[in-house]
């Protein structure tokens, strides 16, 4: 079926997004508002938002805070959001900006904490979205990971790409769980956004890399996401959808 008969199918749906504000995540919330859902997002508690991050989100759009560190947390938001939105048909997780350094260099007390924000809440994220919407028998669970955690080429983000390797993993293991229940769970692997090189003035090095000769846009990682939460995703789950010009394959 055509995905033009799906054209309001987001008129009204229940839309939480986690980490809104970050990264490509306020193209995100665009796109859903654009498309008439229901949004809330929600604010990390261990990332203070710059203003630059709050004035690219849209300004109307209701948020509520959330501790992915804290089960309890993660599930008041999800509960504020079925209450505030009147269900939840749509989860997406986004996380923030990742610190770089040289692997040996990086201290235990820094791989934990980026394991804890970057699998270990993102995993805590999925598996309460997932209870809640297995029980009603429909739901699109979608996060966002990196390219750091499919290929392992990348230098200076060890405890990332450990991160996002786990929760590429792990998220195929809940598809393949919650499939008979109606609940699609999926990942988008980014390399190299505009979000990411915003600060690099001259991109003649990184763009020799990738082989459509620039790098990605925010609005292109939330078509992404309007993909896989349509109808018309209903058959994909389980799946690291790369979005990388061509850096990337497999």
């Amino acid at each position: 079926m055509s995905s033009l008969s799906h054209e309001n199918e987001f008129t009204g749906a229940a839309v939480a997004i986690i980490g809104g504000h970050l990264g490509s995540g306020p193209a995100v919330v665009r796109a859903f508002a654009a498309r008439g859902a229901r949004i809330l997002v929600g604010e990390l508690a261990h990332h203070a938002l710059s203003d630059a991050e709050r004035a690219a989100c849209a300004p109307s759009i209701a948020t509520a805070a959330i501790d992915v560190a804290d089960i309890t947390s993660i599930a008041r938001f999800y509960e504020q959001c079925e209450q505030q939105l009147g269900g939840l048909a749509i989860a997406v997780i986004i996380a923030p900006p990742v610190k770089t350094n040289n692997a040996l260099d990086i201290p235990p007390a820094e791989y934990r904490r980026v394991i804890d924000q970057e699998l270990l809440g993102p995993m805590q994220c999925i598996l309460e979205a997932g209870r809640r919407m297995a029980a009603k028998g429909f739901g699109r669970i979608i996060s966002f990971s990196s390219m750091s955690g499919k290929a392992g080429v990348h230098k200076h983000v060890a405890p990332y790409a450990a991160a996002k390797g786990g929760l590429i993993t792990f998220s195929r293991v809940v598809a393949a769980e919650l499939a008979p229940t109606g609940v699609t769970v999926n990942v988008i692997a980014t390399s190299l956004f505009d979000v990411q090189v915003a600060g690099i003035a001259d991109k003649t090095e990184l763009l020799k890399g990738i082989p459509v000769g620039r790098v990605g846009r925010s609005e292109e990682a939330a078509h992404a996401v309007m993909y896989l939460a349509s109808k018309d995703g209903g058959y994909v789950t389980g799946e690291a959808l790369n979005l990388s010009g061509g850096r990337f394959m497999d």
